[in-house]
């Protein structure tokens, strides 16, 4: 057995905004909330403070908002689909007694993956270059 450890960097910065409404579309969301939360995003800026002066606007074209309540959950089901596609390749691993079976786990961007064989890396990898 093989335990894998993934961090994916800058992740709750390089998640495109079109990728996570098309994502809160897709779990069904209905179209007002998709749109509450495309508003949060649209028409966000930042600016930089340089020597005193204040630069910018600069547009944020991607991200979830550093502080806000919802990014860490919009960013979680954003990563769902990867981690859906590690655990229908992948062959479960029980850790514990009386544990369910696992293969890959997540917490905030750091990604397990527990693997059997060497057979299935091949496995990780489509899976990362699918969510590139």
């Amino acid at each position: 057995m093989c335990v894998l450890t993934l961090d994916f960097q800058h992740a709750f910065d390089s998640i495109s905004h079109g990728y996570s409404i098309a994502i809160l579309r897709s779990y069904g969301l209905s179209s007002h909330f998709t749109t509450l939360i495309k508003n949060l995003h649209s028409g966000a800026t930042s600016s930089v403070q340089l020597n005193g002066h204040l630069h910018g606007p600069i547009p944020i074209r991607r991200g979830v908002k550093q502080g806000c309540p919802l990014s860490m959950v919009l960013y979680t089901l954003c990563l769902q689909p990867f981690h859906s596609v590690l655990e229908r390749r992948l062959f479960d691993v029980r850790i514990g007694r009386g544990s369910r079976p696992v293969s890959v786990v997540a917490y905030a961007d750091d990604v397990t993956v527990f693997l059997m064989s060497a057979a299935e890396i091949p496995a990780v990898k489509d899976a990362i270059h699918l969510f590139e």
